[in-house]
C-alpha cells in the first residue's frame, strides 16, 4: 500500500496519553481488544517492526523529536512543533482508545485521498499529518521523504493490521467521539470556568498550563490554552469537535472509556469546552484567507461548507447590501462571531443550507 495513498484523521487536542491503566477508570488499554472484537484487535506490540517502534515513540513525544529543543527545524528555521503537544495528547493511549479518535483502522479507511473542503485538496495521509503539525501542533510541515514521516506511517499501518478477516474498517466501533445533545442556548464560558475548578483544574492546573514532564518532554497533562496549546485553527479549536472529545474522554480519572454511564452530562461538556476555547491559543493569521477557499469537485464553493463553528474570519454565510446570501468576504456575516464560537449552530446551519439553495448550489 502506498504511503502517499493513506490518509487519517490526527486531529491534536485535549487529553493525556497513558501506558497502562487509566487511573480510577477501571480501564486498561488491554480491555480494549474485547471492545474492538471480533472486528479488531489490538495487535501484538511484539510484532511491530523497527520503524512503527520509532513512530509510536514520536507520537508519544512529539515536542522531544521535532519540538524547539530538539533541534530539527523546517527549512523557515522555525521547529515543526510550535507547541509542546504530542499526537497522543488527543489519540489516547497511543492511537487506541475507544472514543478518543482511535488510529486503529485509519489507514485501511483513508486508503483512497479524500477531498478535504478546508484545505480544497485531496489529502492522503502525509498532507494530514502535515496538516496537523501546522494546526494542532501550531508549527511547521515535516518533509514527506523524511524518516519521522515514514515512520509515523508505519505506525499507523501497524495498528490497522488488526481488522479482523471478514470485516470491513466501518464495522469497527468507537473510531470517532461520542456526540453529546445539542445546546439549543449558547455555551456558556462562564457556566464553563466553575465546572473547570471543580473537575478540570486539578490535572490541568488553574491557569491552564498543565503538567510537564521534563524527562521525556512530554506533557502528563497538557496545557489547554496560551502558546503550548493546540491552534485556533485545528479541529479542536472549534467547540463541536472539542466538546465531544471532552464529552468522551473527561475528566480522564472518572471516565471509562467502555462505560457510557460513567460521562458527564452533555450540558456540562458544552460549557466547559466553552470556557476552554474563550482563551487565547496559538494562531496563524494565514489560514484566515487561506482556508475553505476554491471550489470543490462537486462544483459547490467550499466557503459554503464551512464549518459553523470555526469562529476564525471569514465566517461564513454573508449577506450584501440588498440582504441576499452571499460568500463574498467583503460583505458582513449574518451571524455575530461569538455565535460561530458558542453556539447555537442549528441557525447558521440552516442559513447555510438556505445560501447554498438561494446561490443555486
Amino acid at each position: 500500500m502506498s504511503h502517499r495513498t493513506l490518509r487519517v484523521l490526527f486531529g491534536l487536542a485535549l487529553g493525556a496519553a497513558t501506558a497502562g491503566a487509566l487511573a480510577g477508570s477501571g480501564t486498561d488499554p488491554a480491555d480494549y481488544n474485547a471492545f474492538y472484537a471480533p472486528a479488531y484487535q489490538i495487535p501484538d506490540p511484539g510484532l511491530m517492526g523497527t520503524s512503527a517502534a520509532r513512530g509510536k515513540d514520536i507520537f508519544r513525544s512529539t515536542y522531544r523529536y521535532l519540538g524547539a529543543e530538539s533541534g530539527n527545524v523546517a527549512a523557515n528555521g522555525k521547529p515543526y512543533v510550535g507547541n509542546k503537544l504530542a499526537c497522543g495528547n488527543c489519540h489516547m493511549d497511543e492511537g487506541t482508545r475507544p472514543y478518543a479518535v482511535p488510529l486503529v483502522v485509519a489507514a485501511i479507511e483513508y486508503a483512497d485521498p479524500k477531498f478535504s473542503a478546508r484545505e480544497n485538496v485531496a489529502r492522503d495521509l502525509p498532507i494530514r499529518i502535515n496538516g496537523c503539525f501546522e494546526r494542532s501542533l501550531a508549527g511547521e510541515m515535516i518533509p514527506t521523504d523524511s524518516q519521522w514521516m515514514k515512520d509515523l506511517i508505519a505506525y499507523v499501518e501497524f495498528l490497522s493490521t488488526g481488522l479482523q478477516s471478514g470485516y470491513t474498517w466501518q464495522q469497527v466501533p468507537g473510531q470517532e467521539t461520542r456526540k453529546p445533545a445539542a445546546l439549543s442556548r449558547a455555551a456558556s464560558p462562564t457556566r464553563g470556568a466553575n465546572i473547570y475548578q471543580d473537575r478540570c483544574r486539578s490535572c490541568h492546573q488553574e491557569d491552564g498550563s498543565g503538567v510537564w514532564r521534563d524527562d521525556e518532554k512530554r506533557f502528563r497533562y497538557p496545557a489547554l490554552w496560551e502558546a503550548n496549546s493546540h491552534g485556533l485553527m485545528a479541529g479542536m479549536g472549534r467547540l463541536q469537535t472539542a466538546a465531544a472529545f471532552v464529552y468522551s474522554n473527561m475528566p480522564h480519572d472518572k471516565v471509562n472509556a467502555l462505560d457510557p454511564n460513567t460521562l458527564m452530562a452533555a450540558e456540562d461538556a458544552w460549557d466547559v469546552t466553552a470556557y476552554l476555547l474563550s482563551k487565547p491559543r496559538p494562531f496563524n493569521p494565514r489560514h484566515i484567507t487561506e482556508d475553505w477557499v476554491g471550489v470543490g469537485p462537486d462544483g459547490v464553493p467550499n466557503a459554503l461548507k464551512r464549518a459553523v463553528d470555526a469562529s476564525y474570519d471569514f465566517t461564513m454565510p454573508r449577506k450584501d447590501a440588498a440582504g441576499a446570501w452571499s460568500i463574498d468576504p467583503a460583505n458582513p456575516p449574518a451571524f455575530p462571531r461569538s455565535q460561530h464560537i458558542y453556539g447555537p449552530f442549528q441557525p447558521i446551519t440552516d442559513a447555510l443550507s438556505q445560501a447554498r439553495k438561494s446561490l443555486g448550489y
